[in-house]
């Protein structure tokens, strides 16, 4: 009688079976697809790299260089004018800056379509929801 493989064996195989299950789901979705034309196209034209830092890192950025601007129209700092012209240079770069973090933030969006083995998470109350975030989300629009 043949012995049976250890229970780590089996384990081992679910988990490559889900592994795959999982990869394959991700290659069919929208996002995987824009990534691999975006990939492409990068290959393309290898010479630009253009990529931004995080959101939090340019809205540090900018909101230094708007502090440094407002320092430079301190009436003891900003009478040369020199410094002023400069001012202003700081000032456009900042509110450039800023608006840039607003907008990558935006377009980050939330990762609110976590999957787990081909199945969307929901943290939510397994028995529906309650009037006040049906409410909230009335007014929100969705």
């Amino acid at each position: 009688m043949p012995s049976s493989p250890p229970p780590d064996r089996f384990q081992r195989e679910i988990d490559d079976i889900i592994r795959l299950a999982e990869r394959r789901l991700e290659h069919q979705s929208f996002s995987y697809r824009v990534k691999r034309s975006t990939r492409r196209l990068g290959s393309a034209v290898s010479g630009i790299h253009l990529r931004l830092p995080p959101a939090e890192t340019l809205g540090g950025w900018a909101l230094a260089l708007l502090l440094l601007g407002w320092l430079m129209s301190l009436p003891f700092i900003g009478a040369n004018p020199l410094i002023h012209t400069l001012q202003q240079y700081v000032l456009a770069l900042g509110i450039i800056l800023l608006v840039l973090a607003i907008v990558t933030s935006l377009m980050r969006g939330r990762n609110g379509n976590k999957m787990w083995r081909g199945e969307r998470l929901a943290y939510g109350n397994p028995y529906g929801e309650s009037w006040l975030v049906k409410l909230r989300r009335m007014f929100r629009g969705r």
